[in-house]
């Protein structure tokens, strides 16, 4: 019987401020508008009251009160993430055949910037420290993936950068969150939904399921944007990309996955893409309806809002079965027969070299491979020895303090080895799911 798999992910990124300066400035860099700061102004453009040559209803969106209302401290965002993960709101919002409402939390590292106008939550494992203390026992069938803004050159938190390769800083955030937390991501969404040919080549020796594709039937990306979506398929669920256009069908081995907002300026889920999701299944292919929101508003009226559409546009399909499931398993039931060993890593060290097996075929070709020296976390590449064996010669022996090994099955199941060299050489081995 097929199914639709609804899946809501969160870009976890923690509480966020916005000043009324903040807010005009933002206007006049995004969308070329400019006035001086003022309450008053700003209530205007509110209301449609100041003449915008035709762009009147697009600014009052843009500027609505409720894009505005910032969860500006980590008191807030923890009053709400412990509402909407009680078993109170998650039952309340069941799917039909009584599974709570799931949630997949993409959590990102906010690092590598020199100012922070909006006081975002700045560090490695800032979020992802305060969101293990806040869901500790309230998981249910929730889980957990990697969101990262890439860092632009200058600097500047409120810019956006396209380029994967100009800077190390995803690398340093998947490192330290291998070496210092135990844990490795086999689930992905672009900060921005910002994906390029070098970042989809980098995705794809790692991370097996990609929810990063925000493509529109209108297809109004424009030339040189940032998010280009431009081509993608447009149908809900999966595709393998190709490997020199992300935005196209090829022979990638990573599933890239379509994801809409739920609200925003950009490209929201509306009930014409939720029933384009049921008349899929309708018509015989299980598939997945994605959508996403932040974790800097309050997401309770968001996932109010979503789960009345969903329902109102299934009473047209009585015979579809939807269903509630987290990134991961959304997958796996949608497309992976049969069943995939957790993946379980040995290590030997023959002088400065150590040699790397699998038990099982990994996703991508070669483990990721994180190194501590002292205060530096980096990523370095093995050589390939066979189809489940590698091999790394370490160039500096004594300055290091610990190497890290990590890899996902083609199911996203992850394994993990810590080689901790200050307590001679201790492997510390971990396997699983993305909890």
């Amino acid at each position: 019987m097929s199914v639709l798999y609804i899946v809501h992910c969160i870009d976890t990124e923690g509480p966020l401020e916005e000043t009324l300066a903040g807010t005009f400035e933002r206007l006049r860099q995004e969308k070329g508008i400019d006035y001086d700061t003022s309450m008053e102004i700003l209530i205007k453009l509110q209301r449609q009251e100041i003449d915008l040559s035709g762009r009147e209803q697009e600014i009052q969106d843009y500027l609505a009160p409720k894009r505005l209302a910032y969860l500006d401290s980590w008191n807030q965002v923890e009053k709400m993430i412990l509402s909407v993960t009680s078993e109170e709101f998650r039952y309340k919002f069941a799917d039909p055949k009584g599974n709570p409402y799931t949630f997949s939390w993409f959590v990102v590292d906010t690092v590598g910037y020199k100012d922070n106008p909006r006081r975002k939550a700045v560090g490695f494992h800032v979020i992802w420290d305060q969101y293990q203390r806040f869901l500790k026992g309230r998981l249910l069938n929730d889980t957990f993936g990697w969101h990262f803004h890439t860092v632009p050159v200058n600097g500047h938190a409120l810019h956006y950068n396209t380029c994967w390769t100009n800077n190390d800083w995803h690398e340093q955030a998947v490192a330290r969150r291998l070496l210092e937390r135990r844990s490795f991501p086999s689930l992905f969404r672009a900060g921005g939904a910002i994906e390029r040919i070098d970042s989809s080549f980098w995705l794809e020796q790692f991370i097996p399921f990609d929810y990063s594709c925000a493509s529109l039937e209108n297809n109004d990306f424009q030339p040189g944007e940032m998010m280009d979506w431009r081509l993608a398929e447009t149908n809900w669920g999966a595709y393998h990309p190709c490997f020199y256009d992300y935005r196209r069908k090829g022979r990638m081995n990573r599933f890239l996955l379509r994801c809409l907002d739920i609200d925003s300026n950009h490209h929201s889920l509306t009930s014409e893409e939720v029933e384009k999701a049921f008349t899929q299944v309708e018509s015989g292919s299980s598939t997945i309806l994605s959508y996403s929101c932040h974790d800097r508003r309050d997401i309770r009226p968001k996932i109010e809002s979503v789960h009345s559409m969903i329902k109102e546009v299934s009473k047209k399909y009585p015979h579809v079965e939807w269903v509630y499931a987290n990134a991961q398993e959304a997958v796996q039931k949608c497309y992976l027969a049969g069943e995939y060993k957790p993946i379980n890593f040995t290590c030997s060290l023959v002088e400065n070299t150590l040699f790397i097996e699998s038990n099982e075929k990994l996703f991508g070709p070669h483990p990721f491979l994180a190194v501590q020296e002292g205060d530096f976390f980096y990523r370095d590449n093995v050589t390939m020895e066979g189809e489940k064996s590698w091999a790394y010669k370490m160039v500096r022996p004594d300055s290091i303090n610990k190497i890290g090994i990590a890899g996902s099955n083609p199911a996203g199941d992850v394994g993990l080895v810590i080689l901790n060299f200050d307590e001679g050489i201790e492997q510390e081995c971990l396997q699983g799911k993305n909890r």
